[in-house]
């Protein structure tokens, strides 16, 4: 049987590596980030930018329990690859989104189309010199007898 060896190295690791990249396209939206803030401002405390992007990052960890973001307190990765200035407490997570979800969620659209349009996937050709194209299908009022 192989020996196991535990070593303490001189550096931390996360197990949210993945957030970097979330980060890198969240930093993408400051343009959407900015007009979100001017348009529901904070007087003191958590920005709502900051609420959406601790949320974003519990839902990249499929986490979607608003008290999973206590788990991140201490967690320093998790703030700088998102970007986030202050982590929400999950009671401010949970009233902020509840309270004001539809008024935050006016803001994802925009976000959304600013990040795909971006974008320039390069989708291939099949060798036949085809492109593969995935349709979905949906039929409304239609009667089979």
């Amino acid at each position: 049987m192989r020996r196991i060896e535990v070593k303490q190295l001189d550096y931390d690791l996360t197990p949210v590596g993945g957030l970097a990249l979330v980060g890198h396209y969240l930093k993408a939206l400051g343009p959407q980030w900015t007009a979100l803030e001017r348009a529901l401002p904070v007087r003191a405390g958590v920005s709502n930018s900051d609420v959406l992007r601790s949320y974003l990052g519990l839902l990249a960890q499929g986490k979607s329990d608003f008290d999973a973001v206590e788990n991140y307190r201490g967690d320093k990765f998790f703030k700088e690859s998102l970007g986030i200035g202050l982590l929400p407490s999950s009671p401010t997570l949970r009233q902020r989104l509840d309270g004001q979800a539809q008024a935050l969620f006016e803001h994802v659209p925009g976000m959304i189309e600013r990040l795909l349009g971006s974008q320039r996937p390069d989708y291939g050709v099949l060798p036949c010199g085809w492109l593969p194209l995935d349709v979905d299908t949906f039929a409304h009022g239609l009667v089979i007898q």
